[in-house]
């Protein structure tokens, strides 16, 4: 990728995160400041979600890369620690902000896991009360908070995290303890594709792409789950790109493609057309780029259980609310975009051998490993 496209990323995410512009930045303001800065300060900027993207157009205004070079750097690396996948990732958009107006307190060398982590409890302790208010046992609540959403991403559900929490209230001493317990591997599915495990696993072949009629079926039904109603207005948008779309590939998309097809965002359809329409008709990288997009929109719809955990004044102790999420796997299409033939058709066969026995660890490991292709990760995990 070039300076151009993280430009572009940017600018997209800000239009996806809603942020609001100071006027200076309004119009072509924006271009202007960001033109300012080299590839590798647009690169961090790019990886940026809607906490760190919103406080850069605040310190930046007026400044050069040079004035705020610092300050960009610590950015960086505290944002991998609260992205999607550092081990900080359960704090609040809240406490995420209070961390960044301490930025400039912050020495680059001590920035670690540890010292973010107290930052982001001031925030507790001043929800809490004064310093004086905030008790030893508020201190083990807040370290049992991360800990929930530590355990629940390991598999534990909400009665077993209670149980265990109970024992540790009885004896502190063994708060450690809840982080070197085993892992559990929870995932929801449609009952369709949890049927479908039996299924002999495709070939691993990088050269073709595999097509057996097992798989073909498995996704059949999968299809038949996830299909949701849409509004009049949005099948209309759905409609006109994909007839766009499909009087490019022709006969290259299947009835099942086309299926998947209209279940999409606009957004993300143009996108697709945008990719097909440099693509040429007969060649292999155009049935590739069709099965990547109609697969990983399947992968999508299977829902990892999530449980966010949350201590705050208005929360009490203890408030957990559990919700299921699926990786938003559209956020890879820029990269799977560069990848030769035989790297996109290995990228393929994954999505389909996982579709055939989805698990929770298959799913996240090829999100990580399509992550692993760029140095940031923010714009392809918040934008589609």
């Amino acid at each position: 990728m070039n300076k151009t496209d993280y430009l572009y990323m940017i600018l997209d995410n800000i239009l996806v995160f809603n942020i609001k512009l100071p006027p200076e930045f309004q119009g072509n303001g924006l271009n202007g400041h960001l033109n300012k800065f080299d590839e590798y300060g647009l690169k961090v900027i790019a990886g940026f979600n809607k906490n760190f993207l919103d406080h850069f157009l605040k310190i930046s205004r007026g400044k050069t890369q040079n004035d705020i070079k610092d300050a960009l750097k610590k950015m960086e690396k505290i944002s991998y620690m609260v992205g999607p996948i550092g081990n900080l990732n359960y704090l609040t958009p809240e406490q995420v902000d209070h961390i960044l107006t301490k930025i400039q307190t912050l020495k680059f060398e001590e920035i670690n896991e540890e010292k973010i982590g107290l930052v982001a409890d001031d925030l507790l302790r001043e929800q809490f009360g004064a310093p004086g208010n905030y008790s030893a046992a508020d201190a083990l609540e807040s370290q049992l908070s991360s800990a929930a959403f530590y355990l629940m991403n390991m598999g534990y559900y909400s009665e077993e995290i209670q149980e265990k929490f109970n024992e540790v209230r009885r004896h502190p001493s063994k708060l450690g303890e809840l982080f070197t317990l085993p892992q559990k591997e929870i995932y929801s599915i449609p009952t369709e594709i949890e049927q479908s495990s039996t299924v002999s696993p495709p070939s691993s072949s990088e050269s073709e792409a595999d097509n057996n009629q097992s798989i073909n079926d498995v996704i059949a039904r999968h299809v038949q789950s996830i299909h949701q109603d849409i509004t009049e207005e949005k099948a209309q948008k759905v409609d006109e790109i994909l007839q766009e779309i499909k009087a490019h590939v022709k006969d290259s998309m299947s009835e099942l493609q086309e299926k998947v097809f209209r279940q999409m965002h606009p957004d993300r359809l143009n996108r697709a057309l945008k990719m097909l329409r440099t693509t040429k008709r007969k060649s292999k990288r155009m049935q590739l780029f069709l099965e990547w997009f109609s697969e990983s929109f399947l992968l999508s719809k299977i829902e990892l259980k999530v449980e966010h955990w949350q201590v705050s004044s208005s929360a009490g102790h203890g408030s957990a609310g559990v919700y299921t999420a699926g990786i938003d796997f559209s956020r890879y299409d820029n990269i799977i975009r560069e990848f030769p033939d035989n790297k996109l058709t290995k990228v393929v066969n994954i999505t389909r051998k996982i579709l055939q026995n989805p698990t929770k660890k298959a799913i996240q490991k090829l999100g990580q490993d399509l992550i692993a292709e760029t140095g940031f990760d923010e714009h392809l995990y918040f934008t589609d």
